[in-house]
């Protein structure tokens, strides 16, 4: 007798049922793991190969909204080349769930013109090999 295929169980040969109801069960369960390997398989290969669609070099991957804390040009405490600001951000989605206070590289100091500490802002983030680098501000008006 040729042994069953993985993930078929047979029917005890005294189980009382006719043969032919053993031999649908387990077609039915390795047809059913069977289809269950199918797609898993179908949507590994889909999401393996793919690439999450990210936006162009000069767009953000995320958005975020918070109060400025520092400006720090280089050099600085915390970088000794690029620029840095530290910022109380809402929950960024897609990114950090929590409000929280921290430092980010900045794209340039140009960036820096015309904000203060406090200002309300929205900013745009992008990730890079090193950090998560602010790539664009914009200073949001009381209340927003």
């Amino acid at each position: 007798m040729a042994p069953n295929p993985p993930n078929v169980r047979a029917a005890p040969a005294d189980a009382g049922r006719p043969s032919s109801s053993r031999c649908y069960a387990a077609r039915v369960r390795y047809r059913g793991g069977t289809l269950l390997a199918l797609v898993g398989i179908a949507l590994a290969g889909t999401s393996a190969g793919a690439q999450p669609t990210r936006p162009p070099a000069d767009q953000p991957d995320w958005r975020g909204t918070g109060i400025v804390l520092k400006l720090l040009p280089p050099p600085s405490d915390l970088h000794a080349t690029r620029p840095v600001i530290v910022i109380r951000h809402d929950p960024i989605d897609g990114l950090m769930k929590e409000e929280m206070s921290m430092p980010f590289l900045a794209a340039s100091t140009a960036l820096f013109k015309g904000l203060r500490t406090g200002d309300r802002i929205a900013f745009g983030l992008k990730e890079t090999a090193d950090a998560l680098l602010v790539i664009s501000i914009e200073r949001l008006g009381p209340g927003r």
